[in-house]
This record gives C-alpha cells, sequence and structure tokens, in this order.
C-alpha cells in the first residue's frame, strides 16, 4: 500500500472511452516530484491526467495520492488541480477574481494578493482576461489552482500556446514556483526542452500505454526501444547480431561492425546521437573503439551547425559545428574518419 510519503501512484489502471483506451498503466510520482509525460498527439496523455483528477473512472486498477486511495472519489473531493493550455478563464471575470474563485471564504484577499505576487501578476488585478497575454492568462490559471493547496498539480501541455520567448520564461517561471511550493507535479507536452529542462524524470507514452521512464539523461541517451528511440529523434538507429567479446560486444549491421560497452547479445537494436560523433579527415588517436572511413553523402546546414551524412557501409549521421566545418573544409563525396566511444552505442 502506497504510504503518505509518495505523491501520486498509479497501479494497473485501465480506461476504456470509445475506440481509445489506456492500458495496464503502472507510475509512481514521487511526492514533490516534477514529472514531465513526453509522447505525440492522440497517445493519452491528456486522458492519464483527467483519469487521475477524476473525469474518468478506470475500468481496473487503483490511484493513490499521498497514501490515500483516489480511484473512486469525486473529482471535487480529490485536491487535485488541473491547468489545461488554453487557461479557462472566466471571461466576465477580472484577475483578482478569477484566482480566488475556487477558496470556500470570501475573505481571500491576503491569499489572491500573496499567490498574485508569486506568480508576477499583482499589478493585473482589475484586469479582464482578453486584456492579457497568453502568457500572464497561463499565469493566472496557474494562480488559480495553486491557491487551493492542491496535494497535486496535473498541467496539460501549459506552454504550447505561446510564443518561443514566453515559453522560456514560463519554464523558469514553473522551475521557480515547483521549488518554492514543493507540489508533485506531472506536466504533459511533447516538447523535449520542457521535459529535458523540468523533469526530475520523464516518461514517455505510446498508444495509451507509458513505455520508459527515466531521468531525462537516461531516456535521451538511452532508449529502450525502436518507437522511444524514433520519438526521441535519434538519426543513427539501426537493427544487427551482437557477440560478446571480453568486456564489449561486436555488433555486426550489413558487414559494419560496431562496438558497445553493452552486453546483450544476439538480434538487438542500436542507436547513437550524433552529437556523440566525432568527425576528422585523419584517423583520431584516441580511445574511443569505433572508429569508420566514409564519404560525405549530405550536408544540411543548420545555421550554428552541420549535419554531415557519412556512407561507412550505413549511413550514419554527425553534427559538427560550422566553425569546424569550415577549418577542416569538407564537403560532398570527401572521405572522412568518424569516431566514437563504445559507451555511447546504446544497445536494446
Amino acid at each position: 500500500m502506497p504510504t503518505e510519503n509518495m505523491g501520486i501512484c498509479i497501479h494497473g489502471v485501465s480506461v476504456a472511452l470509445g475506440n481509445f483506451a489506456l492500458h495496464d498503466i503502472h507510475l509512481d510520482v514521487n511526492d514533490g516530484e516534477y514529472f514531465v509525460l513526453l509522447g505525440s498527439s492522440g497517445v493519452g496523455k491528456t486522458v492519464l491526467l483527467e483519469t487521475i483528477a477524476g473525469i474518468y473512472q478506470p475500468k481496473r486498477g487503483s490511484i493513490w495520492l499521498k497514501g490515500q486511495d483516489i480511484t473512486n472519489l469525486p473529482l471535487k473531493n480529490r485536491n487535485v488541480g488541473i491547468v489545461y493550455q488554453d487557461y479557462v478563464l472566466f471571461p466576465h471575470l477580472n484577475v483578482e477574481q478569477n484566482i480566488g474563485f475556487g477558496l470556500a471564504s470570501k475573505k481571500h484577499n491576503n491569499l489572491v494578493q500573496d499567490m498574485a505576487h508569486l506568480l508576477g501578476i499583482d499589478h493585473l488585478l482589475t484586469q479582464k482576461p482578453d486584456t492579457l497575454s497568453g502568457g500572464e492568462q497561463q499565469r493566472v490559471a496557474l494562480a488559480r489552482t495553486l491557491i487551493t493547496s492542491p496535494k497535486a498539480l496535473l498541467l496539460d501541455e501549459p506552454l504550447s500556446s505561446l510564443d518561443t520567448i514566453t515559453k522560456k520564461k514560463l519554464r523558469s517561471e514553473l522551475k521557480r514556483i515547483h521549488q518554492l511550493t514543493g507540489v508533485t507535479i506531472i506536466h504533459v507536452t511533447h516538447n523535449f526542452e520542457e521535459a529535458y529542462t523540468l523533469g526530475d524524470r520523464v516518461g514517455i507514452m505510446s498508444e495509451g500505454r507509458i513505455v520508459q521512464v527515466g531521468e531525462p539523461n537516461d531516456v535521451f541517451r538511452k532508449p529502450k526501444s525502436d518507437y522511444v528511440a524514433s520519438f526521441l529523434g535519434i538519426d543513427n538507429l539501426f537493427k544487427g547480431t551482437a557477440t560478446q567479446f571480453g568486456d564489449i560486444i561486436d555488433i555486426n549491421v550489413d558487414d559494419v561492425h560496431i562496438y558497445s560497452t553493452d552486453s546483450k547479445t544476439g538480434d538487438v537494436s542500436i542507436s547513437i546521437r550524433s552529437e556523440d560523433i566525432l568527425v576528422s579527415v585523419k584517423q583520431l588517436e584516441s580511445s574511443a573503439l569505433n572508429s569508420l572511413r566514409g564519404n560525405i553523402i549530405d550536408v544540411v546546414d543548420k545555421g550554428v551547425v552541420e549535419e554531415l551524412v557519412v556512407d561507412v557501409g550505413i549511413p550514419l549521421m554527425a553534427i559538427i559545428t560550422r566553425i569546424s566545418f569550415e577549418e577542416m573544409r569538407l564537403e560532398k563525396n570527401m572521405s572522412v574518419y568518424l569516431t566514437f566511444k563504445a559507451s555511447a552505442v546504446n544497445v536494446f
């Protein structure tokens, strides 16, 4: 049984909604943790949030919040706050009235002032929502939810409709608010930068299932399936056969031999992040086990960096700075060496 020092515990939850379903969701979010749930549109992220909030009832399984079974509690009794991407503010109320709407007591001026100050919107209290920017409206929605002191805060794509500069500011605000309040947060997004900068841990969803959970660096660098690697945009993704040799394995990918410190053998998939590959015109003197020679078959200018596709028997993508690209005078059809560590080869 989950204890009070746990945040949100989801055990074997399944939900059926017409043609869509959540399948046997298991997820433990620690008390005070900022957990980011990643996935493309339609995989069930919002449905999972709304099931935690009490909008949908599980067909099977249980949901616990700080040691209390809330599976069958109505939404109003769960003490869970949810903030949507479209803010859902009351247009006829001003900012102060919107923030204080969820408070039972009418004597809430100090609470509203304090919360508005925390969110940096105390100068907007008399304004109506339609006079505010998107970032200001999102702050009001957050303040209205946080003022009720929820045990957990659920954020559904909270930054998706904002411009790039406002997104960056609000990311910093969310991080600061989390540090100040210590509230348990589940933040749904499809944005990798949000996941990496905000999440203590991240989870990847696919077709109504959570397919991988871990710290951001582990998930982004070591995907455990073809789906996760593809979703995360890893360009170097191959299938091969791995054979153990002492402390390393030799993966044969279309007769190209790639070495890894992993211990998996047999039929495997591998992923190599393009930024982990060094490009040189001469073979490097390095302890890295993987050094492959090939010809540049494509160059894509990305501004400050260049993406190279090099045919070494298989097409490997590498990223280098534009300065390095120009210093080495690289161009298509030129022969180069690609060097990368065995530890950079993720095997699954």
